[in-house]
């Protein structure tokens, strides 16, 4: 049985073939692969004891399959309204043989019906304030938005358009060299 780094490194041979004919990501390498999985994998400290988590946008699998992989006993749900994007993600999911991951292959719509989740996550998807908009319908008290994002000061002009009355936010650094990553965790406010 393949452990966690064996089945990741099989996702990125994968990813890396298929990109070469459907440009799935701006990424040729392994070792250039290899920084958008530690970004992944720093969203796992948000993840303890959540069990039904969605990844917006999950493109090439970034977060969303890296999340899978790592978390086993998380049920992981990757949309993405792409074809060719999702295609791939169905495909690598049934050859990873991830129990636990599904795609929803369809565009986010505010009155949607995809259900509650308890950890939304998404990387290079649309603003802060649009992705809170277009989940109220799949978020609630206990809900936690943890957003791989940019640099401090787009972050913190994104954050100047959300309702400070109706959500509470950090900005972590992921201290990712040479370009500025920051990971920003969301959850409503209790009132």
């Amino acid at each position: 049985m393949l452990d966690k780094n064996d089945i990741i490194n099989k996702f990125l041979e994968k990813a890396l073939k298929y990109n070469q004919t459907h440009n799935l990501f701006n990424r040729n390498s392994k070792e250039e692969l290899k920084k958008d999985v530690n970004e992944s994998i720093s969203i796992n400290r948000f993840i303890t004891n959540k069990s039904k988590i969605l990844d917006l946008g999950s493109g090439g699998g970034f977060p969303g399959i890296i999340t899978a992989i790592t978390n086993p006993g998380c049920k992981t749900y990757l949309l993405e309204k792409n074809t060719k994007k999702s295609y791939f993600l169905k495909k690598t999911i049934i050859e990873l043989g991830l129990t636990n991951a599904f795609v929803i292959d369809k565009r986010l719509e505010q009155e949607n019906d995809l259900g509650i989740f308890d950890l939304i996550t998404a990387r290079a998807f649309s603003s802060t304030n649009s992705i809170l908009d277009l989940t109220k319908n799949n978020s609630n008290k206990k809900t936690q938005y943890v957003l791989l994002k940019g640099t401090k000061k787009t972050i913190t002009e994104e954050l100047n358009e959300i309702n400070t009355n109706n959500y509470i936010y950090e900005i972590i650094n992921t201290e990712e060299k040479p370009k500025e990553r920051n990971i920003v965790v969301i959850k409503k406010t209790n009132e």
